[in-house]
């Protein structure tokens, strides 16, 4: 067998595929070709190439689906996939990066570009090959039933292994986890960094639970899930009350809360947290034995639900509590320019008290509209930023509010006062635009911005490049100024995607006339490469905190660029 890599060219045009062969013979590769969908997909389960070049719209299956079926699967997950298309539409990239493509070309082809892709992805699984490829071929099969983030098996793995302990030992033991706020914690960091923090977790999950319990079985629920499960002895041991289980759970939760703020640094700290509940199940021989696991999980995810339930109801008396109290704080994050670093202007942002639940705005935000408080929560976090905002000279800055697509519809708010002092001071506000809820028609929407812009007042749409719709409401809109979601922002030096994505956002941005802001820099490449791609303005924990008072003086804060500031957003976020 050759040790040259392997490279799969599927597209139904010969043309291309021999030109592609012609510009990537100096990587010295062995090529296969694949007419269709079907056939591509056939020979990368059998042949497992390095790299899969992938033509978006082929016979029988498209590019999309031969994509998405080989990042579902363990045994083919590991394959580089590139997708090729005639057009490179922002959605088209949206939809290869939401599919787990590794890169994108665009036709016609520049050799170059080529070239210099294919090599970067090449030199990356050169380093994996061999394990990778150990592991596929020894176990095939099970290699499918393991969940991708973890490496754990999922539960139908060891379900032979837990019917033979429970026959052995007469009772076992099951501990259920599950991540709180996963859905939030993707939504704001993207899937890259959620699907680490679901492989740390679950490495401190295992670890915890073979200190506790040697023998202990960890399976993750579902492949690519946010929960696992511990199924343990409890024969000989003193567990099966009540209040050791309590103990058991409550020592588990702490354990990884601890872990995780620490091993997560970048994260707000409260958005960290975990449900754990706990059963046990005796074993019967006139009950089929798959279905007493199944039912003992089922036991156990229950009193994570009950746990859930009560939890919520808290949250929501605290809730009622602080907009009772008026217990929010306005503060304000530095935006700054480019190209120089002076500040262009603040995002206005609204948390709940220091040591409450909802000191995170994502989780403040979210959690009102869940129960219905939004309007209630939405109209105090008005008043109190206008309050701020009464007591500051405004200077030449620019001001960003965070508002809902369905506000600016409400009578309530259009002749709210926020409104009238917006329109005093023409130039210096500017309505950041969320869409978590669908704009059913776009022109009566746009005619409402109109009344605002009438009145001054700029429009910028939020989590640009986040999904479809966003990208309608660019189009149909035309705002002032396009916020790029932090989801595309996070690892943007090394994901060629990403980088097209925005290169494109910008391109839009010039043919629109809006300015670009990217917000949620972290990192020193995350700096570099927005502002090599042409990003007109920052925003992010790297560059600046949010902070309660606008010093005199601060026009610049070119002395915080360059500065690693991981320490002190840490210490930011947990109220240091």
């Amino acid at each position: 067998m050759s040790d040259r890599p392997l490279v799969l060219i599927a597209d139904d045009d010969d043309d291309v595929v021999q030109l592609l062969e012609v510009y990537l013979r100096p990587l010295r590769c062995e090529f296969l070709q694949a007419k269709d969908g079907e056939e591509a997909l056939a020979i990368a389960q059998a042949r497992l190439p390095e790299v899969v070049l992938l033509d978006v719209m082929m016979p029988k299956r498209s590019g999309w689906e031969v994509c998405q079926t080989l990042k579902a699967v363990q045994r083919t997950s590991s394959i580089a996939v590139v997708l090729i298309t005639g057009r490179g539409d922002v959605k088209d990239r949206l939809t290869g990066l939401q599919l787990g493509a590794d890169d994108y070309l665009v036709k016609p082809f520049d050799r170059d570009q080529v070239v210099k892709r294919v090599s970067a992805l090449l030199y990356r699984r050169q380093e994996m090959r061999a394990s990778t490829r150990e592991v596929v071929v020894n176990r095939p099969f099970e290699m499918l039933l393991v969940d991708r983030a973890t490496g754990l098996p999922t539960v139908p793995m060891v379900l032979d292994r837990l019917k033979e302990a429970l026959i052995e030992q007469g009772e076992i033991g099951i501990i259920y986890v599950d991540i709180e706020q996963f859905e939030s914690i993707e939504a704001e960091y993207g899937w890259a960094l959620f699907d680490e923090f679901v492989r740390r977790a679950g490495e401190v999950i295992h670890g915890e639970a073979k200190s506790r319990f040697p023998k202990a079985i960890v399976a993750a629920n579902l492949p690519g899930g946010s929960s696992f499960f511990i199924f343990f002895e409890t024969r000989g041991r003193d567990l099966p009350a009540e209040s050791a289980f309590d103990m058991l759970t409550t020592e588990l939760r702490q354990k990884l809360i601890e872990a995780m703020r620490v091993q997560f640094p970048q994260m707000q700290q409260e958005q960290i947290g975990f449900f754990v509940g706990a059963t046990r199940i005796e074993y019967r021989p006139q009950i089929r034995l798959e279905r007493q696991i199944y039912q003992g999980m089922q036991t156990a995810a229950d009193v994570v639900r009950d746990a859930e339930q009560q939890r919520k109801k808290q949250l929501m008396r605290e809730l009622r509590e602080i907009i009772r109290r008026k217990r929010l704080t306005t503060l304000f994050q530095p935006i700054v320019r480019s190209r120089n670093s002076t500040v262009f202007g603040y995002e206005i942002l609204t948390r709940g008290p220091a040591h409450s639940s909802f000191r995170n705005s994502d989780m403040l935000f979210s959690f009102a509209r869940e129960t219905r408080l939004a309007w209630a929560l939405e109209a105090l976090a008005l008043e109190c930023a206008l309050r701020r905002l009464r007591s500051f000279d405004l200077g030449d800055r620019k001001f960003l509010l965070n508002l809902e697509a369905e506000m600016f519809g409400e009578s309530e708010f259009r002749i709210h006062e926020v409104v009238s002092f917006f329109s005093e001071h023409r130039g210096h506000f500017v309505f950041e635009l969320t869409e978590r809820a669908a704009i059913e028609d776009y022109a009566v929407f746009r005619r409402l911005l109109d009344e605002f812009r009438s009145k001054g007042i700029e429009v910028a749409i939020d989590d640009a490049g986040s999904g479809y719709a966003s990208l309608e409401a660019i189009a149909a809109l035309a705002p002032d100024y396009l916020k790029i979601t932090k989801g595309l922002v996070s690892t943007l030096a090394s994901e060629p995607i990403k980088q097209d994505l925005v290169r494109m956002l910008v391109d839009l941005s010039g043919k629109i006339n809006a300015k670009v802001i990217a917000e949620g820099i972290e990192t020193a490449e995350e700096y570099e490469t927005c502002r090599a791609l042409g990003i007109d303005l920052l925003q992010g924990y790297y560059l600046a905190h949010p902070q309660e008072q606008l010093r005199v003086g601060d026009a610049e804060v070119a002395q915080s660029v360059g500065v690693p500031r991981q320490v002190a957003a840490a210490e930011e976020r947990r109220g240091v």
